[in-house]
């Protein structure tokens, strides 16, 4: 079958529609393989998808109504910019920072909740009428598209958490802001991999493998982290001479798929049983959901494990892996 004519088709992209030129052609593919491919409801799909397009566009659109954090704005007395965005949202808590924040970044992050959402349909659109090296092809590109979604959510959640985190510096707290306005400045073309493509190659590397556990010492972990394609960058910056012991914590919990009190546990059953290997379940990729959902439930699981042992005052990793790369990462880049 030839290949689609992606710009002679029912589906109308508006002028401030969130998908790029690879994206509107993976979308434009799908459809129109979808409605050639004979299945029983292929004109269902059709309709149902080039609604869902309109409704993206319509919240891009929506989006776009807002000011952009860079611009200055005045009402009355009170003025508004960029400089005074970092200093607020800077100087926040866990308990207000979502209060604080523009309409433009609540009104982007349903965007990109609404955008995941979409590709989970593309997904299984692919399931239902598609079949062989063409449901491979185009499922796959759906399913990276979802991915890229939530990897923008993560990225989100780990400049947040920074931001109004207490025990870190001024300094760091205000480039963590200076970081989310660009989110938030650039929604409708903001792509991950542009930014920070340490954590998107890290995160699409840590779901191609299931940790084993064995001795817990991590070796066969990181060599398939490596083998699957993780920025050597993450690796290096936990495997450097003298790491804070916290941070290598996070690294384990990253690398296991376990929290650091459940790996302790289980190091203190193998020393009480006389074991030197155990077998561990990953809840990095294990689950009902789909890998990208239960990955990100893992990322959500740790960080409110750090956060509570930061309120608490309790032993263990204070911040995610993510989080204590993204430190780093902004004291030097940005």
């Amino acid at each position: 079958m030839p290949e689609a004519n992606w710009t002679d088709i029912c589906i109308r992209f508006g002028v401030h529609s969130p998908f790029d030129a690879e994206e509107r052609k993976t979308i434009v593919d799908i459809h129109n393989r979808v409605l050639a491919s004979g299945h029983a409801e292929a004109e269902d799909f059709s309709r149902e998808l080039c609604l869902k397009v309109d409704c993206l566009d319509r919240l891009g659109a929506v989006v776009n109504l807002y000011p952009l954090p860079s611009a200055d704005q005045a009402l009355g007395s009170r003025t508004r910019s960029l400089h005074t965005l970092v200093d607020t949202l800077s100087r926040a808590n866990a308990s207000n920072f979502e209060f604080l924040q523009p309409t433009r970044a609540i009104v982007g992050r349903a965007l990109v909740m609404a955008e995941s959402n979409f590709y989970r349909f593309l997904r299984h659109v692919c399931d239902e009428a598609l079949t062989g090296e063409e449901h491979r092809r185009l499922r796959s590109a759906a399913v990276q598209r979802m991915h890229e979604c939530l990897y923008t959510k993560l990225v989100e959640d780990v400049l947040s958490g920074l931001a109004c985190d207490p025990e870190l510096s001024q300094d760091v707290r205000s480039r963590a802001v200076a970081a989310l306005s660009q989110i938030w400045e650039h929604r409708l073309t903001y792509r991950v991999c542009d930014f920070f493509p340490v954590l998107e190659a890290t995160w699409s590397a840590r779901q191609q493998f299931t940790a084993i556990g064995g001795t817990l010492s991590g070796t066969q972990e990181m060599f398939s982290l490596f083998q699957a394609g993780c920025d050597a960058r993450f690796v290096d910056f936990f495997v450097r001479p003298n790491p804070d012991a916290d941070e290598v914590e996070a690294f384990r919990e990253f690398l296991f798929g376990a929290t650091s009190e459940e790996l302790e546990r289980l190091s203190q059953d193998m020393r009480a049983s006389g074991t030197t290997s155990v077998a561990l379940t990953d809840r990095a990729v294990s689950g009902a959901q789909d890998g990208v959902t239960v990955f990100y439930s893992f990322f959500r699981m740790r960080h409110l494990k750090a956060t509570a042992r930061q309120l608490a005052g309790l032993p263990g990793p204070k911040r995610t892996a993510e989080a204590y790369v993204m430190i780093s990462y902004l004291m030097q880049r940005l």
